[in-house]
């Protein structure tokens, strides 16, 4: 009876030692890339920084979850045939016929579109450890590798840089304006590069953990994002620009696109210093007590 007794008080002491909370914060800094509707992306060239700040619960040695801040830029210059576009510095003003102002815009002579974005995200992420980690440790339970999933959201501000729509007929109000056209605009009149992106992204990573000293650790992580929104490169419903109407000269109106494949995504690499700020102090006295005992009885 004592013996049983004995045992399930250590395995209660062996549970409570796995399961051993602490919390960490941190910074990250890293780089960014995007695909999505552009063609012909020469990756190595598109790639941006990003920078965040990070804090992380650890409910034991193979679970935790970390909130996390993150800032910096996306761009990407390629093609994107079948379609007039314009670079929005290449335009002239006129007046209509009731003395308002409207804009033309000079239809580029190829294929090049680009786009330059700031982006911010928030996102709680779940972590798996696949082997024992304990932040602190410099021997036992120092290095794992991870992977993560969540749940976030994406913001970005209407940059009004970068490559434009135009409408698919000429306008030709006057013989010295022939090759102008205006360009496409939604129902707030605002232009393709104009329209702000915000929607909920999924995170999915994969990375590895490793203590540097007693109190800082390390972490390198690569992730892909799922974005819900299909206006990161400022290509909203791409589809519908290069399937003009030829008989009334527009293209096909807005529609809801699939979100499982008309989507922009982006990745990242990530390198992340974090700070042990608090650890639950749980030492078990009859294993303490056993290992004293084990020690006398050697000798």
């Amino acid at each position: 009876m004592k013996k049983s007794f004995f045992t399930f008080l250590m395995l209660l002491c062996f549970l409570s030692a796995r399961s051993q909370k602490s919390a960490d914060f941190g910074i990250r800094i890293g780089a960014a890339v995007y695909w999505g509707d552009i063609e012909n992306v020469d990756y190595a060239h598109q790639i941006t920084p990003l920078y965040g700040v990070l804090g992380r619960w650890n409910f034991n040695k193979r679970l935790s979850i970390r909130g996390q801040l993150v800032a910096g830029d996306l761009k990407s210059s390629g093609t994107f045939p079948g379609v007039n576009l314009a670079e929005p510095t290449n335009h002239i003003t006129l007046d209509d016929a009731n003395g308002m102002p409207y804009e033309l815009y000079m239809k580029k002579a190829d294929d090049s579109y680009n786009f330059t974005r700031a982006i911010q995200t928030f996102e709680a992420i779940f972590e798996f450890n696949f082997m024992d980690y304990q932040m602190g440790s410099l021997k036992k339970d120092r290095f794992t590798p991870f992977v993560s999933m969540g749940l976030g959201g994406f913001f970005s501000r209407s940059p009004r840089r970068g490559t434009l729509v135009l409408l698919p007929q000429v306008h030709t109000p006057l013989v010295p304006y022939k090759n102008l056209y205006q360009p496409l605009l939604d129902n707030n009149r605002n232009k393709t590069n104009d329209a702000d992106a915000l929607a909920p992204i999924i995170p999915m990573g994969f990375g590895i953990k490793y203590n540097l000293t007693k109190r800082l650790g390390a972490c390198v992580e690569l992730c892909v994002r799922k974005t819900f929104t299909d206006n990161i490169d400022n290509l909203k419903d791409p589809k519908r620009f290069q399937n003009v109407d030829q008989i009334i000269g527009s293209y096909p109106k807005e529609f809801v696109p699939n979100v499982l494949l008309n989507n922009d995504w982006y990745a990242s690499l990530h390198l992340s210093l974090h700070w042990q700020v608090w650890t639950e102090k749980g030492v078990c006295k009859v294993s303490d007590k056993n290992k004293k005992f084990r020690k006398k009885s050697a000798f």
